[in-house]
């Protein structure tokens, strides 16, 4: 369903799924093993083009995960040579120039501007629900869902809740955190390709500056996003999501979570930031069962060992 006012769409659209093409368009900077998850996982969702842009140079990911429908780009001196400097100064500016370039140059029907640590989950091939989205949607909003703590499939995943339910599924933090998520709650952007004079950005479609109104959504079809799926990880990278990931705000303050955290890293109980990613991320039972009684919960099996597999061989060769 659409809801508002949009920019129109050049007719006819593709409407047979055995010939809609869709692609991928991702800025990475991601050890091999995490590139080739998400390359693998996207692949056999029938993805017909992945444009991987290597945030950090690294010409070995490239040749080790080579595949015919994948494309890496080297975001190397040469390649910024005679772009905007501008667009090279923040990781974010970098992702949507990234993006923004690969979709004026796309020869699919639509390109998926996501991150390496999500994943799309759909009941559905993909191909399918796009080729049903009704002709004068412009773009399709991918709602996040966090994945909880674990280390094997079936992966729990969690939606957004609101205060009340909060209160009772996070007794301690779940006040504080908007959602109960520890990532964004901020949609991911599909866009159908040839439109003029639009901006594919990170969480929104632009035309003239300003974002387009009037987002379709696809019927079961969710972004799974592994923002912290382990202590180790949040922790590694809270630094930086700090300084200058989604802990700050664009005006560079940090936001309403980056000042808990700070507060939890100066707390004087060692373990408080510990404490904080178990409430919020760690499927004991009784959450689960919380979950799942409110409607918030999703369960899915990745098989990310057997698609990388399947796709990449054995990544220890």
């Amino acid at each position: 369903m659409t809801n508002g006012p949009q920019i129109p769409v050049p007719q006819p659209v593709q409407t047979d799924p055995t010939k809609l093409r869709w692609g991928i368009v991702s800025t990475v900077k991601a050890p091999l093993r995490k590139v080739a998850e998400f390359i693998a996982f996207h692949l056999d969702l029938g993805a017909q083009r992945i444009r991987i842009h290597l945030d950090v140079p690294d010409p070995s990911i490239a040749e080790r995960l080579a595949h015919p429908r994948v494309r890496f780009t080297q975001c190397d001196d040469g390649y910024w040579e005679g772009k905007p400097s501008r667009a090279r100064t923040t990781h974010q500016r970098r992702q949507m120039f990234n993006a923004a370039r690969t979709y004026r140059m796309s020869q699919l029907d639509w390109l998926i501007h996501i991150d390496v640590d999500e994943f799309i989950l759909s009941p559905h091939p993909l191909a399918d629900l796009l080729a049903a989205v009704e002709s004068n949607a412009s773009h399709i909003e991918l709602q996040p869902v966090e994945m909880m703590e674990g280390s094997s499939d079936p992966y729990h995943f969690k939606r957004p809740a609101s205060k009340t339910i909060r209160r009772t599924i996070y007794p301690v933090f779940g006040e504080h955190i908007p959602g109960g998520f520890i990532g964004t709650r901020s949609p991911k952007i599909a866009a159908r390709t040839g439109l003029p004079n639009v901006r594919l950005g990170i969480h929104a479609l632009h035309h003239a500056g300003q974002p387009v109104p009037g987002a379709a959504l696809l019927p079961g079809v969710e972004l799974g996003h592994a923002h912290a799926p382990d202590f180790k990880t949040f922790e590694r990278h809270l630094a930086y999501r700090l300084s200058k990931g989604s802990y700050h705000d664009r005006n560079g303050e940090t936001n309403l979570r980056g000042h808990l955290f700070r507060a939890l890293m100066d707390d004087p109980e060692p373990d408080a930031l510990r404490a904080f990613h178990t409430e919020l991320c760690v499927p004991t039972k009784e959450r689960i069962a919380l979950l799942k009684e409110h409607g918030l919960l999703r369960v899915e099996a990745l098989n990310l060992d057997a698609k990388v597999e399947r796709f990449f061989g054995n990544l220890e060769d």
